[in-house]
This record gives C-alpha cells, structure tokens and sequence, in this order.
C-alpha cells in the first residue's frame, strides 16, 4: 500500500471582520470537503500562526486512540456548520486498511491582535 504524503497549498481564507487572506492549509479531501477553502487569490498572506495570531480550527479525536486532527475552517460560516460532540470526519490513518472516524471535540476560535491607537501625550516644554 502507497503511504499519503501530506501536500500543502495556499487557500483564501476570510476572517471574521470580512477580510480575505492568503493562508497555506493541507491539501486532503476529507478535510477540503468541509473546511470551506477556495483557491488562493490577489490577498496578502496571513503569516505565521502565534497565541495571539491564528486562524479558527475545529479539533477532532479519535475517541479509541485519542489520536487528534486539526482542521482550519476558511470561512466561518463553514465552521458554524460543525456540531462539536457529533460531527464527524473519517481520515486515513498509516497502517490502517480503512479509515478512522475522529469526532469534532474542540472549536478553537479566530485570534487576531487588536489594532488600537497609542496615547497622544501633551508636549512638556
């Protein structure tokens, strides 16, 4: 059996004030078939994930092993459509003749740092 090698792409990706980013994602059609992802276009890139900047994702568990997949959802209309407790996925796992349902346990909501003005201080003379 050939082993699936992980692919990645980039896909837009629109936050939750409306703006569209570039984000590289896997390219994998279980998680394509639900994660709301269209092709990449004229966007700037999100950059690189941090505690206070990351995209919203839906964790899934496998509920025998514990085994945890992550899945970005590029629109948050998409995300909304998960059910945490029952909806479910079903990936392939190595070394498996058939594939694995992992359940939606966790949605780990869009951060984005705040953009605020710095105070105007008066001049001292």
């Amino acid at each position: 059996m050939a082993a699936d090698q992980k692919n990645f792409s980039l896909f837009t990706y629109v936050d939750n004030s409306g703006q569209a980013w570039n984000k590289r994602g896997e390219v994998d059609a279980i998680r394509n078939a639900v994660d709301g992802n269209t092709a990449a276009g004229g966007h700037p890139g999100w950059g690189r994930e941090t505690r206070r900047h990351s995209t919203r994702k839906i964790i899934y568990v496998d509920p025998t092993t514990f085994r945890k997949k992550t899945v970005i959802f590029y629109t948050a209309a998409q995300a909304a459509a998960i059910t945490i407790g029952t909806s479910t996925l079903s990936f392939h796992v190595e070394g498996e003749t058939a594939p694995v349902v992992y359940t939606a346990s966790k949605a780990v909501p869009e951060r984005l740092p705040s953009a605020t003005a710095g105070p105007q201080l008066a001049d001292h003379a």
